[in-house]
């Protein structure tokens, strides 16, 4: 039933095909199995989201979109999942990062009382650096925890329908 009002949901293909900026993947983005979820489709795609939340660059989705269709995921779910980044969630995840980037590369604590251009060039290398390997942490983390979840839920079914046919 979920399926069904989500696939009524969904736009178009003549909708894909008419916006502008989605025209840069071409056909690609058409493909029928990036928009069919299974397994494999649901882990990819929430790898690819999450990793691409993480990224210091504007157009997260972009970067989301591609990703899933290099790697063969399901669009909607890695476009979901890129809004783990919201204006509420920016500058704790960016902070983290920095942090965690200054720390790995043994960066001094920034004082902010040079110049702001000196300062920004200070900061881009371990918010680049913590950034890019946090995300590459929460998007194989992203994707071990839906292949698990995927396959505790088909072992529980299972289970339920062996159950149910038991005298």
């Amino acid at each position: 039933m979920l399926r069904h009002w989500l696939r009524s949901k969904m736009p178009s293909q003549d909708t894909l095909r008419q916006h502008k900026v989605l025209a840069l993947f071409g056909e690609r983005l058409l493909d029928p199995d990036c928009w069919f979820c299974n397994r494999h489709s649901a882990a990819v795609a929430v790898g690819a989201g999450l990793f691409a939340a993480w990224l210091p660059l504007p157009m997260h989705t972009l970067a989301a979109v591609a990703l899933a269709l290099g790697l063969r995921g399901y669009l909607p779910l890695a476009i979901a999942m890129v809004w783990v980044n919201n204006p509420v969630t920016l500058a704790p995840m960016y902070y983290l990062a920095y942090r965690f980037g200054a720390h790995l590369l043994g960066s001094p604590e920034l004082d902010l009382d040079g110049p702001l251009e000196q300062e920004a060039l200070a900061a881009a290398l371990p918010l680049l650096t913590g950034a890019l390997l946090l995300g590459l942490a929460s998007a194989l983390l992203g994707w071990l925890l839906v292949q698990l979840g995927w396959r505790a839920k088909v072992l529980f079914s299972w289970w339920l329908r062996r159950q149910s046919r038991k005298p």
